[in-house]
């Protein structure tokens, strides 16, 4: 059980997170929830009851879409149990899209270089794609930093690129807003 903040507020038969990242807009029935794979969701008085299935393909995401266009970075993973819409921070955003650049993957001094323009800075990286996966799950792997490679991906980028992120100054993005 989960409380609308995604807050455990008890679990049987499995090590629970302390905190489920759950999709913006929570239903009834299959979902795929990042922490958990494909469950099977239950409304209850101030929360959700998560039922995960057994391990299986077709539990696992398909597509992610990075849609930077709007007014607010979002992503959307979709998949057999349906799809989720999450928001993004900046720095998560900039991480994604660095990623989705680099589908065969970046090691922490390259993604460090692409968001900071310093290699150096890896654990701030560390720490950043550790947080990014709680919402993400096992759509983000590691060894190097990289989207699952079955996950198809795609960008939505704001026409003229030059409005891309206007708060950023992460030399990936200022790369693209140059064109």
């Amino acid at each position: 059980m989960v409380g609308v903040d995604g807050c455990t507020a008890a679990a049987t038969g499995l090590a629970a997170p302390d905190r489920v990242a759950l999709p913006e807009e929570v239903h009834a029935g299959a979902v795929w929830v990042p922490a958990l794979g494909r469950c099977a969701v239950e409304p209850l008085p101030g929360g959700w009851l998560l039922r995960p299935s057994g391990p299986g393909d077709d539990d696992r995401p398909a597509g992610l879409a990075l849609d930077l266009a709007g007014p607010r970075p979002l992503v959307q993973v979709t998949g057999a149990s349906g799809s989720w819409t999450a928001g993004l921070s900046l720095r998560h955003a900039e991480i994604l899209l660095a990623l989705a650049r680099h589908p065969a993957g970046r090691s922490a001094a390259a993604l460090a270089a692409d968001l900071f323009g310093d290699p150096t800075r890896t654990v701030t990286v560390r720490a950043e794609v550790s947080r990014l996966r709680r919402t993400l799950g096992s759509v983000l792997l590691t060894q190097p930093y990289r989207v699952d490679e079955d996950v198809a991906v795609e960008v939505r980028l704001p026409t003229p690129a030059a409005r891309l992120l206007p708060a950023s100054t992460a030399p990936v993005v200022e790369r693209l807003r140059r064109g």
